[in-house]
């Protein structure tokens, strides 16, 4: 009986301890890495969280498409849009390398100021409490949208206007931000995005572009 026992006790912590483990490899958890990193002031810690040349990318792609769209027109009032579009597209072509760079470099800088504290942060972390209270911020204030078993759309903030919206993407053993929603970008050129709580809205941040030949 005792045998028994013991074998049942050996099954639930067994069981205990699978549970936990596929509970730390979750996207909430590695979410609150990042953000503990952040409030830590680890910029490097978070950055290992994020693919910045990927991320990058998704933010120039919605860079070209709002810099065509502003240039060729509404195709239903001008003939030539849909002739223009490829010329411009191909122009934007000619400069997304440099865009691409300086966008990687706006990205870091704006998570080393977050994680630094800068006043010229687009937000002030608290920095009170460790990873659990990560945790539950991220737990409380996160949706998580499955696209497919390795890649999630994670929203934070209220479902029609959230503060920040990314994917992640499961790589070498641990989730990474991957890309920046395209309707967020774009919501957040044109300033319609929802400020945190607690802070004033903020006038769209400024990408770098190519000059108008």
């Amino acid at each position: 009986m005792r045998s028994v026992l013991w074998v049942l006790v050996g099954v639930a912590a067994a069981a205990v301890f699978a549970a936990a483990g596929r509970l730390s490899q979750t996207p909430h958890v590695h979410a609150a890495r990042l953000l503990q990193a952040l409030r830590d002031g680890d910029a490097e810690g978070a950055l290992a969280w994020i693919d910045v040349r990927s991320v990058a990318a998704s933010v120039v792609a919605v860079l070209e498409e709002e810099w065509v769209r502003a240039r060729a027109g509404d195709p239903a009032r001008y003939v030539a849009s849909p002739l223009a579009r490829p010329v411009l597209h191909g122009l934007f072509g000619l400069a997304r390398s440099e865009v691409q760079r300086r966008v990687e470099e706006e990205l870091r800088a704006t998570v080393r100021r977050i994680a630094q504290g800068s006043p010229e942060a687009p937000v002030q972390l608290p920095r009170w409490g460790g990873f659990p209270v990560s945790l539950a911020a991220v737990a409380w204030f996160t949706d998580v949208q499955w696209l497919a078993p390795d890649r999630v759309r994670l929203s934070a903030g209220p479902g029609d206007r959230p503060w920040v919206r990314v994917e992640m993407a499961w790589r070498a053993g641990r989730w990474v931000v991957v890309a920046a929603d395209r309707g967020w970008v774009a919501g957040l050129l044109a300033g319609t995005v929802a400020p945190r709580p607690g802070q004033r809205a903020s006038p769209p941040p400024h990408f770098p572009e190519p000059a108008t030949p």
